[in-house]
């Protein structure tokens, strides 16, 4: 009898033994804790574990009570860890995932017609010249027909108009019956040419997908040096892969060394050159229709900074992201009601939900310098978020953070950059600095629009004094 008791203990000793090794094993290769916890939990458990060994397989005579504690002591600790592993081990693939997912963009294509058009379906359209803007959008355009082709057996016309402006002014004067739109521009449609959508109606739509796009290998930053973090929040509910408008942009830059953040707030009016290339000027909002790559070559070239990393975001994820967190702090200057959502949000420090604040961040109406207002606003919410996120609750509830951002968090920073912040907040501790800005300027009508050449749209040009001011307390900040 005694002598089986002895061999559980040695078995629980030895299996406990492999669990801890599987664990260290597991904590330096995911670098989970800041370095002196994982070597104070090596050189911790590398004790505990001496003396059992001694206590099972060296000392002779041990008291029932001693063994009995002994093995349930390793039991715990060895179900303890597996435990850890799993947790930790969900929210690492689902970072992993994050990063090395495929992107597939997408775009609804409609066949648009005049409202008081005979044209009553898609198989009355087979013969007509078909208005397309084959210079901004050929690969849509193309698989929009294919599809076409296939559904009907009828190989379209296109008479290419060149961009969405001149197909849809075309339509509205009767030129031709039937145009082809990508919807992600309606919006710059509408504001440019009144009515559009009134005096319009749509036959019917095509969903067409881009190529799969894996995200290109990158150069990540090395460790405690500062970085720059691009943040794009696109005007749409639902998936991120819709393409469309950004409509927040910011800077978020930041300094681990002397834990600094400066976020900086470019309005999405901003004049400047698409892409960094001279002759496509338009308003930055606009960048967004051609990919997050595209917005941020823009910034880069405008404001002579590099952004390292992108992260993009849209209503739908900032409100789950928000609710997740468990809601935000936001210091409110002044009161005022949104037209979205009809909430009132009085002067002083408001407690909000996601609902909440996706309402206070997009309300520019209600407030005095408008977009500009909306600007700072965008940067209080973040300001809550980050905040939240540096607090004890983001570890307790990481895991379904981590889900979340997998569905509605685009982005490039690589695990070991976010394992590495999560680190040196633990070890550090204490609070972060967090300053804003926001590039000025003037607004104006009337300059040319690279993807609506004819049209009179606001745009802000920047003040020569504001950009420099930016681009020096980016640098300063990253310092």
């Amino acid at each position: 009898m005694e002598k089986s008791k002895n061999i559980l203990t040695k078995c629980v000793v030895i299996l406990s033994a492999i669990i801890n090794v599987v664990f260290l094993y597991f904590l330096f290769k995911y670098k989970i804790l800041p370095l002196g916890y994982r070597n104070g939990l090596l050189v911790f458990l590398g004790l505990i574990f001496a003396l059992f060994i001694y206590l099972g397989f060296v000392k002779k005579k041990n008291t029932k009570a001693l063994k009995v504690a002994s093995i349930i002591f390793l039991l715990i600790l060895s179900l303890g860890q597996v435990a850890f592993m799993s947790y930790a081990r969900k929210s690492i693939k689902t970072l992993e995932e994050i990063n090395n997912k495929t992107t597939r963009e997408k775009s609804e294509i409609s066949f648009v017609v005049l409202k008081d058009s005979k044209i009553k379906n898609l198989k009355d359209i087979a013969g007509k010249e078909i208005g397309t803007a084959q210079s901004f959008d050929k690969e849509n355009t193309d698989k929009a027909f294919a599809s076409y082709k296939k559904d009907y057996g009828t190989e379209l016309k296109s008479k290419d108009l060149t961009n969405y402006q001149a197909v849809a002014t075309s339509l509205l004067d009767g030129n031709i019956e039937v145009m082809m739109l990508n919807e992600s521009f309606r919006p710059l449609l509408d504001e440019s040419i009144e009515g559009f959508s009134q005096k319009t109606r749509v036959l019917d739509s095509i969903l067409v997908e881009g190529e799969k796009k894996k995200k290109a290998e990158k150069e990540q930053v090395k460790e405690n040096q500062s970085f720059n973090i691009y943040l794009s929040g696109i005007d749409t509910y639902g998936s991120l892969s819709t393409v469309s408008r950004s409509d927040v942009n910011l800077i978020v830059s930041v300094n681990p060394i002397k834990k600094k953040i400066l976020i900086t707030t470019i309005p999405r009016d901003t004049y400047l050159s698409i892409g960094g290339e001279g002759d496509k000027l338009d308003k930055l909002t606009h960048a967004g229709l051609f990919g997050v790559d595209t917005s941020m070559k823009s910034l880069e070239s405008f404001l002579d900074v590099n952004l390292d990393y992108y992260g993009k975001v849209n209503f739908t994820s900032l409100t789950d992201l928000i609710n997740t967190l468990g809601g935000i702090s936001v210091d409110n200057p002044v009161a005022f009601e949104s037209t979205h959502g009809s909430y009132y949000f009085p002067q002083g420090r408001i407690d909000m939900d996601g609902d909440m604040a996706l309402s206070f961040s997009r309300e520019r109406y209600h407030l005095q310098e408008g977009d500009f207002d909306r600007g700072k606003n965008h940067t209080r919410v973040l300001t809550g978020i980050i905040r939240k996120m540096l607090s004890p609750e983001m570890l307790i509830n990481f895991n379904q953070i981590a889900n979340i951002a997998l569905e509605s968090v685009n982005t490039d920073i690589g695990y070991n950059k976010m394992i590495e912040l999560v680190n040196k907040q633990l070890e550090d501790g204490g609070e972060w600095k967090i300053e804003s800005q926001a590039l000025k300027g003037k607004g104006t009508m009337g300059l040319d629009s690279y993807l609506m050449p004819n049209a009179n749209l606001y745009m802000m040009v920047a003040n020569k004094e504001s950009i420099k001011e930016v681009h020096d307390k980016i640098i300063e900040n990253n310092k």
